[in-house]
């Protein structure tokens, strides 16, 4: 009898949870970002990179629907403020952005911030040395707390990194910052010969982030569970190592 009454308890909690599952398996999920590379790579329509790669694979686990959408780094803070989209990999912590985005347990990889300039500049030896430069920085990005909080420095908002990068090779007062795995990568790519100053600053830790307007809210104990197996089975340990082995020509094994 006393079994009979648990089983009675429980199988209404149990048919919930299914619901519940089921419902979720149903969402189509928008995940938002820019070309990013090596982080994020979006190359005639398709998405890799170590981020995108990560959530096919959270995808994958959870049985869930994805449509991955290309949008600029500004535009996918927007419609994560607004409820257009659900789901950003990568973005670093800050105030402004938690009030309209949770940041979930399953985090990405911290990046070095490094500061390229000119083949003919002085390189950047400590922070100090920005004063006396242009400094270009991604729109709508956060880089450290230190350099994000200086209303001293001369900071020029660019929309994508390779313009800053074009810029700097034809101006020697100029510097760009940028995650260093990035940097690395767009300067092989587009072998412009700017070089990399020996100071560098330590980046902060990157998230799987959900908007607080998406349904998708009910998956972030599922995720974060799902990206802590991910880490204990070597899953992603070995989609990044894919991505952080280079070869001569600075692409991708």
């Amino acid at each position: 009898m006393k079994k009979t009454f648990i089983v009675g308890l429980l199988l209404p909690v149990m048919l919930l949870l299914t619901e519940q599952v089921a419902a979720e398996e149903q969402l189509e999920l928008r995940v938002v970002g820019n070309h990013a590379p090596p982080y994020r790579i979006i190359e005639d329509g398709s998405f890799s990179g170590i981020y995108f790669d990560t959530m096919k694979e959270l995808a994958a686990r959870l049985r869930l629907k994805v449509r991955y959408v290309e949008v600029p780094f500004k535009r996918a803070l927007y419609m994560m403020r607004f409820g257009n989209a659900d789901i950003m990999l990568g973005p670093n912590r800050n105030p402004e952005r938690e009030a309209y985005m949770v940041y979930t347990g399953a985090t990405l990889p911290r990046e070095d911030k490094a500061f390229y300039v000119h083949p003919e500049a002085m390189g950047i030896e400590r922070y100090e040395d920005l004063a006396a430069r242009l400094v270009l920085v991604h729109q709508g990005k956060v880089y450290f707390d230190r350099f994000d909080q200086d209303t001293a420095l001369r900071k020029v908002p660019v929309a994508k990194y390779e313009n800053a990068i074009q810029k700097t090779a034809n101006c020697i007062h100029c510097v760009v910052i940028m995650p260093e795995m990035e940097g690395d990568y767009l300067l092989k790519q587009l072998d412009l010969g700017l070089k990399k100053s020996p100071f560098k600053a330590r980046g902060k830790l990157s998230y799987i982030t959900i908007s607080r307007k998406s349904d998708a809210l009910t998956l972030q104990q599922r995720i974060e569970q799902a990206m802590a197996r991910m880490k204990d089975d070597g899953t992603f340990d070995r989609i990044q190592a894919r991505y952080r082995r280079l070869d001569d020509k600075g692409m991708m094994d």
